[in-house]
């Protein structure tokens, strides 16, 4: 008999054990049925660059006697979200008459990186049809500034007069 009672105690264990290993596996199922998808999320990221020089005009008086060499300069300014940028300068012609004040290397260039890309170093250098004033700047910027000064020399060889020409600044933006 005794033999008997285990048996009933162990078949009434097993059957609570089934019980419950039902309902545990029930509810994770449910659960399972609830939640548990997936959503991919995509963006698309435009690229831009925002590019503006201040100021629009450069003004120089020079005299070959008291005042030979003038200096005036802006700021070109970027914005953008490209890894890297570029400024270059293209220049009509600077002539007093027939004098070309650029072809005689009376007008010079300097600009200063500023970030991690290559201006002239702060140091002047000759202009001709096209110049890089700035290479490899890192981008990603909200507002980055690069100074850039033209220099005007003259001596009694320079005729007197007049001259005007225009800079088409463009920049660029690598990927």
């Amino acid at each position: 008999m005794k033999n008997l009672k285990l048996s009933k105690i162990a078949k009434t264990s097993v059957c609570l054990t089934l019980a419950i290993t039902l309902i545990a596996g029930a509810s994770l199922s449910l659960m399972g049925q609830r939640g548990g998808q997936n959503v991919e999320v995509n963006a698309k990221i435009g690229a831009k660059l925002i590019f503006n020089a201040a100021p629009k005009k450069l003004k120089f008086s020079v005299d070959p006697e008291s005042n030979p060499t003038a200096q005036a300069g802006h700021r070109l300014m970027v914005k953008t979200n490209a890894p890297t940028y570029g400024i270059t300068a293209a220049y009509g012609t600077f002539e007093v008459g027939d004098y070309d004040l650029i072809g005689n290397e009376n007008l010079t260039v300097a600009s200063e990186a500023p970030g991690s890309g290559e201006g002239t170093g702060g140091s002047f250098i000759q202009i001709s049809d096209e110049v890089e004033i700035l290479a490899g700047e890192s981008g990603r910027t909200n507002n980055e500034v690069t100074p850039v000064t033209y220099k005007l020399d003259v001596d009694f060889t320079v005729p007197y007069g007049d001259a005007e020409t225009s800079v088409v600044y463009t920049a660029t933006m690598s990927t």
